[in-house]
């Protein structure tokens, strides 16, 4: 299994992980999330130093968890605000916009030119972005703080990412209006490459 892969499943378990412990009426089993949420983010067994201090940091925040198990909930909040930082960090002069970071590598691995005058745009959807991240990521947290499992999971597994959703499909349309003369992918392409984005291609 590929690395990405893994970190999918891994991700794809956490909120299985915390409706279990709910429908067993088993709170203390959240603390298994901190050691599943590391293997997600270096991607399977620990193979560098960094990573390994990693995993034994997430067994000690699970240790944690077992006396307050709310913790567990504080993960997708706080990266929601972190990427929301990371948005609105790229919007600080000098620097690119993430929307026009990542649409530029796209379009150049696709061989295809940049729509004319589309700087303003790409700027505008990133403050965008860095604001719905903000208000997602918050909620969540807030949600965390005050351990409410039920509509967290409400908020985090579907309110959240419908809204994700419906904005990239708004802003994919929206784009076809304002840019009529350029050479558009049809909406199944464009999540497509959007899902193939690489993580380093935002911070660059």
């Amino acid at each position: 299994m590929s690395p990405r892969s893994f970190a999918l499943l891994a991700l794809l378990c956490y909120p299985v992980l915390i409706i279990l412990s709910l429908w067993l009426d088993r709170p203390e089993l959240r603390a298994i999330s901190m050691p599943l949420l590391a293997l997600a983010l270096v991607g399977g067994w620990p193979a560098t130093t960094g990573a390994r201090i990693l995993l034994l940091v997430s067994v000690g925040l699970a240790a944690v968890v077992l006396t307050v198990p709310a913790l567990a909930l504080w993960p997708p909040g706080l990266a929601c605000l972190a990427v929301a930082g990371l948005f609105a960090l790229s919007l600080r002069p000098g620097r690119q916009p993430v929307i026009e970071r990542v649409a530029r590598a796209v379009h150049r691995d696709q061989g295809l030119p940049m729509p004319g005058n589309s700087n303003v745009w790409m700027h505008r959807w990133t403050a965008f972005w860095a604001v719905l991240l903000g208000l997602i990521g918050t909620v969540s947290l807030l949600l965390a703080v005050v351990d409410r499992p039920v509509i967290w999971l409400l908020w985090v597994v579907v309110i959240g990412p419908l809204l994700g959703f419906a904005c990239l499909v708004g802003e994919y349309l929206l784009r076809r209006r304002q840019f009529p003369d350029a050479e558009h992918w049809t909406l199944v392409r464009f999540l497509v490459l959007l899902a193939r984005v690489r993580p380093e291609q935002l911070v660059r």
